[in-house]
């Protein structure tokens, strides 16, 4: 038997593996603990998220209910105003009183004013000594405008001092005209239209506030921030400030105060307002921070545990090594031979060496391979340059792919339960209205949208397939976009190049074709004086025949520049054809501002034109017709185009008998 050599030092080594194992005893519950924390957190998050805008698109729809509601009343009242009943001031109010009593308390009062803004019947009276006129407001402005009904911005009653909305109809006389509007006005803290941000509060220090679409306050907590600006207070929400710029969802960001909240932010489809609440982080996972806590001193106490635990198991474990040394140290000592190590060979220590190698080897490859699989998964999803969703009965998404992220900056996850006007805006919703209606009538549709994205101006051209049940119901549809922006803009770019005359770079027979009856329309609708001068370059075919046709084109192209910086911005020159040339010139004061523009052109080509085979002298004639001295008729478009023409033609013919190098103007 060998002779024991000295014992191994190996209480280092033994406190040192027990050490180890604690720590990754430690290590290894601590993180899968807090990993496993931080999964549930991020789903709470989500479902916290969800759940808070789920309550704020409650309450959306009940404010978007309570508007239209009142914005159709008025519609309604407006529309039922004869002109019978509009002339008999007395009836008329008796009549706006009537229906005030019946529609409740939430209207402040009900006003009929004339086109001028003056009110011509109002149901309360006026204060004595307060004037009142609706012009420069916007439901006054705008009713006018777009004929139809207005709800307004929030404002402050001039006549009460109170923060209301108002509701604004147009009347309509027996000729289609608008002859009055129908206003509306409503008391935004004393009526209903408020009571979601009033009751719903998420957990104990969380509210809702209200907020236009420009960050002009509606509702707050803070009374002090009533009708300012969102900004106006110090500091910056990165998640209002994202709601501001069109964002819908719910986010989690730092309030003005330095707390960490969840918020979400839901806008009205009936005004555009932002509908928001503030859940502080802090309050809502204040359970896992506790388990967090828990987490740490229970890991910690485990890690002790195992490392007694693992020093008594190393130090049996280890055996076998100091019966090694002693082998190894007799060999060589020469006290013993090589034989005696055969044993060593089948020792356990190297076979969980080897199993523990191998086994992290095939997790760590497991790992790799599902990793690749993964990466690759995602790439192709996150690159694919279409739009596919589902959207349920209600129009609202059930599953969209990535590329809603990459357009829009809405998860697949969050895209859930949104519309498609929170997800890509009213005027996209209003576009795809009619087709994704259609398609929920159990028919297959395709239609072309135009939408921003990221501040890009983007063409798109979606497909619309009904997913019909055995029982014959659409339980929802399948929408795929295709982004055809570039098609649009090759398509744009060539109607372009067919108005753009290829010498010259100025507007082409069909441009100047398209221009001119518009010009005319503006003139008769202003009352403003317009011209049409025509004219081309005396001598023209001289120079082309002394010079060649190359210097020809030269004389062109500079001539056409010198005409170009010799007009005002507001007129318009093209090219006819060969050396013919005409201007638009619109908005003209008199006919003496006409001519002193012609005379400036006509002036401007006297210098020589210099050109490859050097100076070329050259000048023009101009005859010029004004669209009063034709008699333009209102009903007669193409007419008054042709009439115009030919007598500036008729002109250009008088100016070059005057000897060429001048103007003439048309007198019938």
């Amino acid at each position: 038997m060998p002779v024991p050599g000295p014992r191994l030092k190996s209480a280092n080594l033994k406190v040192r593996l027990a050490f180890v194992a604690a720590v990754l005893v430690f290590a290894a519950t601590l993180v899968v603990t807090l990993s496993t924390l931080a999964v549930v957190e991020r789903g709470m998050k989500s479902v916290i998220g969800d759940q808070e805008y789920t309550m704020l698109s409650g309450a959306a729809s009940f404010m978007d209910d309570r508007m239209e509601a009142r914005r159709r009343q008025v519609e309604t009242l407006a529309a039922n105003l004869t002109e019978e009943l509009r002339a008999d001031g007395a009836a008329l109010q008796r009549h706006l009183g009537i229906q005030a009593s019946l529609w409740g308390d939430d209207y402040m009062n009900l006003l009929v004013v004339d086109r001028k803004g003056e009110i011509v019947v109002t149901v309360k009276p006026i204060a004595a000594g307060r004037q009142f006129n609706a012009r420069g407001r916007d439901y006054f402005d705008q009713a006018i405008a777009t004929r139809k009904s207005v709800i307004s911005k929030p404002l402050q009653s001039r006549l009460s001092k109170q923060n209301i909305v108002v509701f604004s109809a147009p009347v309509f006389d027996a000729a289609g005209e608008v002859a009055q509007v129908l206003v509306a006005s409503v008391h935004l803290q004393g009526s209903g239209f408020l009571r979601p941000i009033n009751v719903l509060k998420p957990g104990t220090t969380g509210y809702l506030f209200l907020m236009t679409a420009d960050g002009i306050v509606i509702e707050h907590p803070d009374r002090n921030r009533v009708m300012k600006h969102i900004s106006a207070t110090p500091g910056v929400n990165r998640g209002t400030l994202r709601a501001l710029q069109g964002f819908e969802g719910w986010i989690e960001a730092h309030s003005k105060d330095g707390r960490a909240s969840i918020y979400a932010y839901r806008r009205l489809r009936s005004t555009g307002w932002i509908l928001a609440a503030r859940y502080p982080t802090d309050e809502a996972f204040a359970p896992l921070q506790e388990m967090r806590r828990n987490a740490f001193f229970g890991a910690l106490g485990l890690a002790l545990a195992s490392g007694l635990l693992a020093w008594v198991l190393v130090y049996r474990l280890l055996a076998p090594l100091q019966v090694l040394r002693d082998q190894v140290w007799a060999i060589r000592s020469d006290q013993a031979g090589i034989g005696v190590l055969r044993h060593g060979r089948k020792d356990e220590i190297g076979e969980l060496g080897r199993a523990f190698y191998e086994l992290m080897a095939e997790r760590e490859l497991a790992e790799k391979l599902r990793s690749a699989s993964e990466k690759r998964l995602r790439t192709i999803a996150d690159n694919l340059p279409v739009l596919i969703a589902y959207l349920d009965s209600e129009r609202r998404f059930r599953f969209g792919n990535a590329t809603f992220e990459k357009w829009f900056g809405i998860s697949p996850q969050r895209l859930v339960g949104m519309t498609v006007s929170e997800v890509m805006g009213e005027e996209a919703a209003r576009q795809i209205h009619e087709t994704l209606e259609r398609a929920f009538a159990g028919n297959s549709a395709t239609c072309d949208m135009r939408i921003e994205i990221r501040g890009t101006l983007r063409y798109l051209q979606g497909t619309y397939i009904p997913d019909v049940q055995p029982d014959g119901r659409v339980a929802g549809v399948y929408a795929l976009k295709h982004d055809m922006t570039h098609v649009k803009e090759v398509e744009e770019q060539l109607q372009q190049l067919a108005r753009i005359d290829s010498l010259t770079g100025i507007a082409n027979r069909l441009m100047f074709g398209e221009i001119l009856p518009h010009a005319l329309d503006r003139a008769r609708r202003h009352g403003k004086l317009l011209a049409l001068a025509y004219l081309d370059i005396d001598h023209f075919k001289s120079i082309n025949d002394s010079y060649g046709h190359g210097i020809g084109d030269e004389v062109l192209k500079e001539f056409a520049r010198r005409l170009t910086r010799g007009v005002r911005a507001t007129d318009t020159p093209a090219r006819l054809s060969g050396d013919e040339f005409v201007v638009i010139l619109e908005d003209l004061g008199s006919r003496e501002e006409a001519e002193h523009i012609v005379a400036k052109i006509v002036a401007a080509m006297r210098a020589p034109f210099a050109t490859s085979k050097g100076a070329v002298q050259a000048s023009t004639s101009i005859g010029v017709a004004l669209s009063t001295s034709v008699g333009i008729p209102l009903s007669q478009p193409r007419h008054s185009q042709e009439q115009l023409l030919a007598a500036a033609d008729s002109a250009l013919y008088a100016a070059k008998g005057k000897g060429r190098d001048g103007y003439a103007v048309y007198e019938e």
